[in-house]
């Protein structure tokens, strides 16, 4: 660590892909941090030039303690599909590498939420890591909570609302507010924490020793999204199909979907969760971190009119 009051050297697996781009990005632009991006070998990934790239056997022990040598934070991103033994091997090197903190795969809903994890099995499947990490008493995690991402949900029709079809299903009435994050809005969020001095008053980093950090970049309900995205596409409710259905139901079918081995009826079951009330739609009793870290809201028809851009230009 080349200062005691704040950590220097970051090293980001899974820096190409969405969220890992996006905090990387933000690692960047913040001139703090001097970032090592870790990626397979056989990777054709590039990188700026300003970042460290250490490529290599992510099956090899030696390998990964050697690219986590030195590292004040390992920040963890991987895609669904990534085998669970990845991480745990990353977690165990970054052990006997003396690594203070990790980033645990998370950026999504509320980990720490018992009653959520057991309706969504794939949230409750990440208490793993973070026990692993726990168990072997180096490093320390930090969990980042930030709900759903708005952009990548809505552009994949996962809210319910098809912006290129001008078609929205709304669940129960719509009115449901949740809360919601950017992908950019997390890596802001990232490099803003990152940023706080380790030990001091408060806010630090360890503050979160453990625990989790709540992000958001506004509260809303699918008739706001419907309204702001018929607000940008210049149309009317006469130009779209709607309709409705009880979240209920929705969740059903796509337990029902699953369970037939169909994986998308997961996507039911997640968003479901999410539109909710009382379960995935807030983070219920926790501190949302935003004014701490300096991070502001965004505004929904803003971030709605670069969204519309981005799938009207497909």
């Amino acid at each position: 660590m080349t200062s005691s009051d704040h950590v220097k050297n970051i090293a980001v697996v899974g820096a190409s892909g969405l969220v890992g781009g996006a905090i990387l990005k933000s690692l960047l632009e913040s001139g703090n941090f001097d970032v090592t991006a870790i990626s397979r070998q056989d990777s054709s990934a590039a990188f700026p030039s300003n970042v460290t790239v250490k490529k290599g056997d992510y099956k090899s022990p030696e390998f990964l303690e050697s690219a986590l040598q030195d590292q004040d934070v390992l920040i963890l991103t991987f895609a669904v599909t990534t085998p669970p033994e990845v991480q745990s091997d990353f977690i165990k090197a970054a052990a006997k590498a003396g690594v203070p903190w990790i980033l645990p795969n998370e950026y999504g809903q509320d980990g720490a939420n018992p009653e959520l994890a057991k309706v969504v099995g794939l949230l409750g499947m990440k208490e793993r890591y973070r026990n692993e990490i726990e168990a072997l008493g180096v490093s320390s995690w930090i969990g980042i909570a930030n709900n759903l991402w708005f952009d990548f949900s809505l552009k994949g029709g996962f809210y319910g609302i098809d912006i290129a079809a001008r078609k929205a299903e709304i669940y129960d009435d719509g009115s449901t507010s949740i809360v919601a994050t950017t992908v950019p809005q997390v890596g802001r969020a990232i490099a803003r924490l990152l940023s706080l001095p380790v030990e001091s008053s408060s806010p630090c980093l360890s503050d979160y020793k453990n625990k989790f950090v709540y992000i958001t970049s506004f509260s809303v309900t699918q008739n706001d999204m419907l309204a702001a995205a018929q607000h940008a596409t210049g149309t009317t409710s006469a130009d779209w199909t709607v309709t409705h259905k009880p979240v209920d139901r929705w969740m059903q079918e796509g337990r029902e979907m699953f369970a037939k081995g169909e994986r998308r009826g997961m996507i039911n079951v997640l968003y479901g969760a999410t539109f909710k009330k009382g379960l995935g739609d807030q983070f219920h009793g926790r501190e949302v971190a935003n004014e701490k870290l300096g991070l502001k809201e965004e505004d929904l028809d803003e971030v709605m009119q670069r969204i519309v851009k981005e799938v009207e230009a497909k």
